[in-house]
């Protein structure tokens, strides 16, 4: 019965190794996950930046417009009687 135990017993400590995680292994992964959002923060930021220079380049172009029209608008009514 006791060799039944220690058998049993050897198999269950066999499967908790093959299929649950280690504190090693928790470990390690918190790692990784923590540089992978590292990675996305990185991304993030670097888009933000070019939707800031988007958004710029955006505004210049819509006041330059905007300016090009009220002067093409005030030249046809200076001719047009």
């Amino acid at each position: 019965m006791e060799a039944e135990v220690v058998e049993r017993f050897k198999e269950l400590k066999q499967h908790v190794a093959d299929h649950y995680a280690s504190k090693l292994d928790i470990a390690i992964l918190r790692e990784e996950i923590a540089v992978q959002f590292g990675q996305v923060n990185l991304r993030f930021a670097e888009m933000d930046s070019k939707v800031t220079r988007l958004e710029s380049n955006l505004i210049k172009w819509f006041v330059a417009t905007s300016v090009a029209l009220v002067g093409v608008t005030f030249a046809i009514a200076r001719y047009v009687p």
